[in-house]
């Protein structure tokens, strides 16, 4: 036991109740350590129920056992609603089928946050047998619980509650409640032909809405029935039912969509033209080819960008002719990089030539584009020539092009670390190919770190390609044997990671690889049952060349490429990856998959019933400029309350042409293009307030704020270049709380700190999900959006005005209980709250207790759809004007920054 777990242990039997609560709390940042827990337990029976509150949320950080289960579960019936809701939040974290029953019979708790609470719990158990208690649950007087028992259902996902649904569905007069049903219907009656027919009869409803997540479920059916009713509602009044109906359409695969999204290639509304061709990728008809075609001609940029998208989908020569005619003649950056792109995919697969450079006009034309004026055009350019080079096997002229991609993607895009990855990638290929083997390790491991790079530039996804590097990096090390066990070895290691490789692709691209699969593992099977000696084996393995390089152009093709798992789907790579650490496999050499098969579930079962590490991270995150820049003086600071309507949305909902519209008729376009920095004209100075956006920051830089802060929510992520050259060009710092970013199939908001003259855009991604995100498009993954952060994961900011930590809406309330600790250990300046979420007393006073407790300011800020932005400091709260909802405006505070940054601790 540590001294500083022996002081805070003394510290919890306290006279003074706050140095109590302090101790409980920093206990709960420690993990797998049972000398702590006995000493919390014993607390439960404290007569301070703060105190009770306290020890079960700390507990609750813990491995789950039943020793400290069952104490919680007593704790259900404790005669404080806090304490109740602590260990309710507790057992839904541990998950624990103990706690189903109790859970169950606190449903009928007379206080409704209690209910909802449980009902919350009981889905994040998925204990079937709490189904029934669940569906009862739909007709309780409380509108919450409803919406929380609909929820929990959808994560049981058991077909008995879709009736249950229905008949809600039809009784309902709460709008929220009755939006939330039909949305459930959709996940949970997949395949189930009973809820197409009363969803169906909310296609004509006067609520958009109710329209829109109709269409949503009705979608996930992918039933033929739906195609009829769908398709009167694409002239739709509202541009999100079109939207959402699009969509849905687009899934099921039938000749009468097709052929009308191609009808309405020629209508006269553009968006309709533009959701058509966007959708006609989606079908992947080649019947939609001559229609998309003749849609490269439109007179709409939209219309033509997605035409060109969806010809690069469908992959066919037959409009290579078409697309490189109308690239020559093309103004529009944004559809001449779409086309661009298509041009690459649709050659990149297509037979290779022999005289491909001299041959192949498309080579000729994206050639001549690496000179365009446009950066973007540049880098799509040189990315789709990598693609053909690859498929004709030029690896030396794909390594350069690759090269020439990464030059000229902006700093801040993944695509920079990503196309040098690639790159060198290539260069790999090309050495392999003229049979140099070996001296590769310090270019695979800068592979793999650009790619890591890339990858947190866009929420840690993974890239396939990364896999197929590793394959390559093993059949570098088979030439490298001395003798043949260490052949063997790296033989066996081959073939799981080519297994791997092929289990990690999405589920539309699971058939990409069989026949090189299925080539090489004949291949597997001769080598191994030939018993050939070291020096015969290493020539026939030189013969498995062309079929790894045929994969590996296949998955350079489709990249980058965001990848997403279903459960199963990780399991089974789990599978694999175990076995590729076991040292010896014996039989499993031959990498005869069906022998795998009978290998994986005793190690499933591993996975499965593994413990979750449930530990707190905490990443530092430096800037690279001088960090005491602004100590021992004042600094400015505009705390933006912004207020939230139909205006946001349109930035969202029609984010292509606000370039065009706003930002292109008040700042000099043609100083902007060449060097990036933001010139204003004279008519931006008369029209600064638009847009909103721009104008508030205009307004900030006018009145000498050194940091502007916008809440939660504020803007769309597009809107983040466009911050940056604000920081660039008056010496600013920014954090833009930013909504809905999708990271591995989940939907989260972010916020980004924006330095000036700084690539590097770090952000503090919010642990609790968005369970229903704002735009039809999130709104099919909001099953997903169920779960938090596993462990959470908070950012230190080092900034040149102190250190910081954000938490993020819900984060708020989850996890400020951790603030103290953090700020002693990591010597935190100050801690920012950005929410949009409702305001009240209660609240502003416990933030004010924080604020006391650490002896730091705390920056408070909400959207103006429900005002409340403060800045709280140690016994004092300087109060914004800007409170009542539906207000906004900037608030401006002088923060005076420490003279000295406070000592770090290691945790």
């Amino acid at each position: 036991m540590s001294m500083s777990t022996t002081v805070l242990l003394q510290q919890i039997n306290d006279v003074d109740t706050e140095a109590r609560l302090l101790a409980i709390k920093r206990l709960g940042m420690i993990y797998d350590d049972e000398k702590i827990i006995d000493p919390l337990l014993k607390l439960l029976l404290d007569n301070d129920a703060r105190i009770r509150e306290a020890v079960i949320l700390s507990l609750s950080v813990q491995s789950s056992s039943p020793k400290i289960i069952k104490p919680i579960i007593n704790a259900l019936s404790d005669e404080v609603v806090d304490v109740q809701l602590a260990a309710i939040k507790a057992l839904s974290e541990f998950r624990s089928i103990l706690a189903t029953k109790p859970l169950i019979k606190i449903l009928s708790d007379p206080e409704d946050e209690v209910r909802a609470g449980t009902v919350l719990a009981l889905g994040l158990i998925e204990d079937k047998n709490a189904l029934f208690p669940l569906i009862d649950c739909l007709e309780d007087q409380n509108s919450q619980v409803r919406i929380n028992a609909l929820v929990a259902l959808s994560q049981l996902g058991d077909p008995r509650s879709i009736d249950p649904i229905i008949d809600l569905i039809q009784n309902e007069t709460d709008d929220i409640v009755k939006q939330m049903a039909i949305l459930s219907l959709g996940p949970l009656g997949k395949g189930d032909k009973r809820i197409v027919e009363p969803l169906i009869q909310h296609l004509s409803s006067p609520n958009p809405r109710f329209r829109q997540y109709a269409i949503v479920s009705l979608g996930q059916t992918k039933n033929p029935e739906i195609i009829k009713p769908l398709l009167k509602l694409l002239n739709d009044e509202d541009a999100y039912v079109r939207r959402a109906c699009a969509t849905a359409l687009s899934d099921v695969k039938d000749p009468a969509t097709v052929k009308e999204f191609i009808a309405r290639l020629d209508d006269e509304n553009a968006e309709i033209r533009e959701t058509a061709a966007r959708a006609l990728g989606k079908l992947g008809d080649i019947d939609a080819i001559l229609g998309l075609i003749h849609a490269l001609y439109d007179t709409s940029n939209a219309v033509r960008e997605e035409a060109a998208k969806s010809l690069g989908d469908l992959e066919d020569s037959a409009a290579s002719k078409s697309l490189i005619s109308v690239f020559k003649k093309e103004q529009d950056p944004s559809v001449k990089i779409a086309m661009a792109i298509a041009l690459g995919r649709i050659e990149g697969n297509s037979p290779p030539s022999t005289s491909f450079v001299l041959a192949n006009p498309a080579m000729r034309v994206l050639s001549k584009a690496l000179s365009h004026k446009e950066l973007g055009v540049r880098a799509a350019s040189a990315e789709s020539l990598a693609k053909i080079c690859i498929n004709n096997k030029k690896y030396g002229k794909a390594k350069n092009y690759y090269r020439r991609a990464s030059d000229e993607s902006l700093t801040w895009e993944f695509k920079q670390p990503f196309n040098l990855a690639s790159s060198l990638g290539c260069e790999v290929m090309d050495r392999l190919s003229k049979k140099h083997y070996g001296g590769m390790a310090s270019i695979f491991e800068a592979i793999y770190d650009n790619l890591a790079t890339a990858a947190k530039m866009i929420g840690n996804h993974t890239f396939i390609s990364k896999n197929y590097w590793k394959i390559l990096e093993v059949y570098d090390q088979i030439f490298q044997s001395k003798n043949k066990g260490q052949f063997v070895q790296h033989f066996r290691d081959l073939g799981l990671k080519i297994l791997l490789l092929a289990k990690k692709l999405p589920e539309d691209k699971q058939n990409l690889l069989n026949t090189s699969q299925d080539r090489l593992n004949e291949k597997f099977q001769v080598i191994d049952k030939r018993g050939l000696a070291l020096s015969e084996s290493l020539v026939e393995m030189e013969n498995l060349k062309p079929d790894l390089f045929d994969i590996g152009n296949k998955i350079l093709q489709i990249e980058p490429l965001e990848l997403r798992m279903d459960e199963d789907q990780e399991n089974t790579i789990n599978v694999i990856e175990d076995l590729s650490e076991i040292p010896s496999m014996g039989a499993l050499a031959t990498m005869d998959t069906t022998d795998l098969l009978r290998e994986e579930e005793n190690i499933i079962q591993r996975h499965v019933t593994r413990e979750v590490d449930r530990k707190f991270l905490l990443e530092d995150i430096p800037l690279t400029m001088d960090t005491h820049l602004f100590a021992g003086k004042d600094l400015s600071v505009g705390l933006i309350q912004f207020l939230q309507g139909a205006k946001r949305e349109s930035f969202i909902e029609d984010d292509r042409d606000l370039w065009e519209k706003f930002v292109r008729r008040y700042y000099d376009e043609e100083v902007y293009r060449q060097t990036r920095i933001l010139q204003f004209t004279q008519e931006s100075i008369q029209f600064r307030a638009k847009p909103k956006i721009i104008g508030y920051l205009d307004d900030a830089i006018y009145e000498g704020c050194k940091l502007i802060i916008f809440p939660e929510c504020s803007m769309p992520e597009s809107y983040l270049p466009k911050l940056q050259q604000f920081a660039d060009r008056f010496n600013i710092f920014i954090i833009a709380g930013v909504e809905c970013i999708s990271d591995q199939g989940h939907f989260y908001n972010r916020a980004y700190f924006i330095s000036p003259m700084n690539e590097n855009m770090p952000y503090q991604q919010k642990n609790t999900r968005t369970v229903m995100p704002s735009s039809e498009k999130n709104m099919l993954e909001w099953v997903e959006n169920i779960e938090t952060t596993s462990p959470p994961k908070f950012s230190i900011f080092e900034s040149p005005f102190g250190k910081f930590i954000i938490l993020i809406g819900n984060d708020i309330k989850e996890y400020s209980q951790f603030i103290p600790f953090i700020t002693r250990e990591r010597g935190l300046d100050f801690a920012l709250f950005l929410n949009n979420g409702i305001e009240n007393t209660a609240l502003s006073h416990k933030y004010q207790e924080l604020a006391t407790e650490i002896s730091k300011p705390i920056l408070y800020l909400n959207t103006g759809q429900f005002g409340g932005t403060n800045v709280y400091l140690a016994k004092d709260t300087q109060q914004s004007p800007l409170q009542s909802e539906y207000s906004e405006g900037i608030f401006h505070w002088k923060y005076a920054v420490p003279e000295d940054d406070m000592p770090e601790f290691e945790l």
